[in-house]
């Protein structure tokens, strides 16, 4: 379908079953809710009967969690020496808290050991002090920041320095003085919330071990913190304690586990009043070096050495990032040239899936303050589009090229803060500049290509949070615009792309019940021929011959698409359970700034589970889920239909099991033959059993296997596990192998055009068997000298094969049927430059064709070093060195005594792969922290 110059994709009769779908569930989910009141944060729900009743019954809980306890914080002039022995008298001006309740495992009772916490501050700075007394060892262990120590006791407390009741500062400390700290939201999706460790403020924590506990000391600046203008501050806060060797949780504000928890749920904290806004700007700048010792190597169809690169190759780097507190609830954060040689490499993937694989996003100045650009049900922003690799490509025919591994960030700023109306505002903008790669031709002559155009990305988000209601709603903007000014990449890239998102949150029922929803319309531009190339995509595939709710047009200039979902969550209660459903018509495209792999999709999913925490005489706690879910596309087509069940205990010695069984029920599959005709999806099964033993001893042990059969003569056999020691109290080692043996009944390889394959719509669409076995191995080490001195090794071996069976073409559309070739009168013989040559009818009149061999092995290596030293506070000084070796063998082309590929041999495998010649890069980065 087309409208006007330019020319618009979008399918209006497509949208129509989305839109009705839509409309049914929120009628539905309207009158469901409809009477239930809405109850201001401040006053909570009366706990579920059945957790409190025996405690209530001798006075253990009472109001104390109908109402919001409060802790006063005392102003001081005296100077605190931040040593960790709360020896200064003016500790004791401040009134103590200490009704601690467990939460875990005697829900609801008395911390178990007595604690005591008191709050100071001053202009400048807010005091934490605590006391935490144990008759018992205290477990003590260094880790570097903000990882996770299962075998430490830990001292928390949160700031909800808004007051907004969603989100807050987490700091946390060990016996040893480790650091985490973090971001905490309830806004960000379910119950669950969110939580960003990305974010590392500049504070002081100390702490001493006595004969009597453990004690900590912490110094918080206000300029780290964001707040309201107000003269008289009201805060949120929240105080925990973790004692490990018992399993035993306990926190001041105490919520029962049946309840939905969170930062509303918090206490308050007064006394606060008459803080400056501190120095607002925070300077960063770094200076870096890298040395690159690759493997060149002569080209094997030029006689000369590659002119770029010598093989030691060495660089420079300088660039600043910046923070300005335009007010104390209102931060512009920016970069300039931004370096992230520190960040852990990807892992390696065997990807056969015409889908691209999603990374997860490790870079700080992205990863800080996502959680207000995240949108129900889909990924509108999607930052490691910023500063990609190139998407262009150098001549085919040429000796040598020097194309960037990646875009490089001129700048990118951020702006981000909260209203004293209540409206988070955040607004992100990058500029990435153009690069160009250089080759060299046979005969040695020079030249140049734009392979990544000068590329601007922006995203805006508002988000308004009812501090009285709990419910918020929000916009978001994202926008893409290329400068094409080169004609290849004009043909290749689309010129601009945009996407609105309109999401809103409500609670009710005293946040026992979320209702959420969602829509987001997207539109790009481009040239006729990037416009084919995005219908033809794998996530639509508007070329399919027997979709007649598309339409390809050759001729199109632009394409709109819209997003929608709707969900229900039960959030308290031993009962919980979820609700969503999702429509993305078959236009929606988000991918030059966001993440997507499918469109034309009508998903539904659902989970009702139900936990039970409490304590029996053999458990300490149980659970179970059941989780249907599937999907239609907008033709109405079933295109998955699933079934799961859940089951998980723990045991009084902490040794967890968990089982998960599921049922796949045959359906269509519209992106089997990647463009083609629907096929039949056969129906399977799958079983998966996981093990954790007691993460509070010296070593842990994580076995997890799964098995999956078909009935299209597929199966999957799994088995990972992961064993943790620590040890001398700084160190951590981590060995996890996996091996997988997989059978594909039917694997996708080509395609052929064929006007005589008129069962199958013009089109021989080929397969053939995949039988593909992948052992991995992934080992960390880290060591944690001092809190701000630590060593992190990663390292990740996989050798993976694929041996491709006989092929065969897919017999006729909505079936599972094929045709071998080799049989019923087709041939198949393998030609000298290893491809098949393939006569589909024998003496008939269809043609011969030529199939690649797919088979394939791979051999990968992966590894990092880091050396992270924070030599002053903010300061930081890195030391890295990454490895990597890598090849990929196809067909049996070759050596025919060298052993042939496909086959899995470890031995033969792991030999191939430590022959290989590694590339090394070292590199080191220093920062300084200015705050003038």
């Amino acid at each position: 379908m087309t409208s006007g110059n330019p020319r618009n994709l979008m399918s209006h009769k497509a949208l129509r079953p989305a839109v009705a779908a839509f409309w049914a569930l929120f009628t539905l989910l309207i009158s469901a809710t409809t009477g239930v009141a809405q109850v201001g944060e401040e006053e909570f729900s009366d706990p579920d009967p059945a957790v409190v009743a025996p405690l209530r019954a001798t006075g253990a809980i009472s109001e104390h969690m109908r109402v919001a306890p409060v802790a006063h914080a005392v102003r001081i002039s005296e100077t605190i020496d931040v040593d960790g022995h709360l020896d200064e008298a003016v500790w004791m001006t401040a009134p103590p808290i200490s009704d601690f309740r467990q939460t875990v495992p005697n829900e609801g009772a008395p911390v178990s050991q007595k604690t005591e916490v008191r709050f100071l501050y001053d202009d400048d700075n807010i005091y934490v002090g605590a006391w935490l007394w144990d008759t018992g060892p205290v477990l003590s262990r260094l880790a570097r920041r903000d990882v996770g120590v299962p075998d430490a006791d830990f001292f928390v407390v949160y700031f909800d320095s808004y007051h907004d009741h969603g989100t807050a500062y987490r700091f946390a400390t060990s016996p040893a003085a480790m650091k985490r700290d973090e971001i905490t939201s309830d806004r960000a999706g379910g119950s669950g919330g969110f939580g960003d460790t990305s974010w590392n403020p500049i504070w002081d924590v100390k702490t001493s071990i006595t004969s009597e506990g453990w004690f900590v000391e912490m110094r918080i600046p206000f300029s780290q913190l964001r707040y309201s203008d107000e003269e008289v501050q009201h805060w949120g806060v929240q105080v925990e304690r973790k004692l490990r060797r018992i399993g035993e949780d306990a926190s001041w504000a105490f919520t029962p586990r049946s309840e939905r928890g969170g930062v509303a749920r918090y206490g308050h904290l007064e006394g606060i009043e008459g803080i400056a806004q501190g120095k607002r700007l925070e300077l960063l700048p770094y200076v870096g070096g890298r040395a690159e010792f690759t493997n060149v190597g002569r080209s094997a169809n030029a006689d000369f050495d590659n002119p770029f690169r010598s093989g030691k190759d060495y660089f420079g780097n300088a660039g600043v990032d910046l923070k300005y507190r335009l007010t104390p609830n209102m931060t512009i954060d920016a970069t300039v040239n931004p370096d992230f040689g520190q960040v852990e490499l990807d892992p390696a993937v065997i990807n056969l899936s015409a889908f691209e694989t999603r990374y997860d996003e490790k870079r700080p100045f992205f990863v800080e303050g996502a959680e207000i650009f995240d949108f129900a049900g889909t990924t509108l922003l999607y930052s490691r589009r910023i500063g990609r690799a190139p998407q262009g490509s150098v001549p085919g025919s040429v000796a040598y090229s020097d194309v960037p591994l990646t875009s490089t960030i001129l700048g990118a700023g951020k702006l981000s803060g909260k209203t004293p109306g209540g409206w988070s505002i955040a607004l992100l903008d990058a500029v990435t500049q153009t690069a160009d790669a250089t080759y060299a031709n046979l005969d040695q002559s020079l030249g140049h290509v734009e392979v990544e155009p000068f590329t601007n990305y922006f995203a805006g988000r508002g988000r308004y949070d009812s501090s009285e209601t709990g419910s918020s709603y929000g916009i978001i903007v994202t926008a893409m615009n290329r400068n094409l000014s080169d004609e290849a990449l004009r043909d290749r890239l689309r010129s601009s792309a945009y996407s609105l998102g309109v999401d809103n949150r409500w609670e009710l029922a005293n946040r026992r019940w979320t209702l959420r929803s969602s829509i987001a319309p997207s539109y790009i531009t481009g040239g006729t021929s990037v416009l084919r190339t995005t219908q033809r995509s794998s996530a639509r595939y508007f070329q399919r011959p027997d979709a007649t709710h598309l339409s390809y047009d050759p001729d199109a200039t632009s394409m709109a698409g819209l997003f929608g979902r709707v969900s229900l969550n039960k959030n308290a209660g031993d009962l919980r359970g979820n609700a969503n459903i999702t429509a993305i018509s078959p236009g929606f495209e988000i991918n030059d700034l966001g993440f997507q792999s499918s469109a034309d999709r009508i998903n539904f999913s659902s989970s009702f589970s139900y936990d039970q925490p409490r304590r029996t005489a053999h458990l300490r706690s149980w659970g179970a889920s059941l989780s249907p879910s599937g999907s239609w596309n907008f033709a109405g087509e079933k295109q998955s239909l699933q079934l799961s069940a859940n089951g998980d205990i723990e045991l009084p010695s902490f040794h967890t099991l968990a089982v998960r069984l599921s049922r796949s029920f045959e359906s269509w599959d519209d992106r089997f033959t990647r463009g083609g005709p629907n096929a039949l999806s056969p129906a399977s099964n799958t079983a998966t059993v996981t093990m954790n033993t007691n993460s509070r001893r010296m070593f842990s042990l994580r076995v997890q296997g799964s098995m999956t059969n078909d009935e299209g003569d597929g199966r999957t056999r799994s088995t990972s596990a992961t064993l943790t020691g620590r040890f001398k109290g700084i160190y951590e080692l981590q060995i996890g192998p996996e091996f997988r043996r997989q059978r594909t009944g039917a694997q996708y390889v080509s395609t052929v055009v064929d006007a005589l394959a008129t069962q199958t719509f013009g089109s021989r669409y080929i397969f053939a068997d995949l039988n593909q076995t992948t052992a991995s191995l992934t080992m960390r080490f880290n060591a944690t000298f001092t809190p701000d001195l630590s060593l992190e090794l990663y390292a990740q071996p996989l050798i993976s094969n694929g041996d491709y069976g006989v092929l065969k073409e897919l017999a006729a559309p909505r079936t599972y049927d094929f045709n071998r070739y080799g049989e019923n009168g087709s041939s198949i013989s393998k030609e000298d430059d290893g491809r098949y040559l393939i006569d589909p009818d024998g003496a008939g009149p269809a043609e011969a064709f030529r199939v690649r061999d797919a088979d394939f092995n791979v051999h990968s290596l992966l590894g990092n070093a880091v050396l992270r030293w924070e030599w002053r506070a903010g300061s930081t000084l890195f030391l890295v060195w990454q490895q990597s070796r890598s090849d990929r063998l196809t067909g049996n082309i070759g050596d025919p005594g060298r052993y042939p590929v496909g086959s899995f041999d470890f031995t033969h495998d792991t030999g191939e792969l430590f022959s290989l010649r590694p590339d090394n890069i070292f590199q080191v980065k220093l920062s300084y922290w200015l705050n003038p």
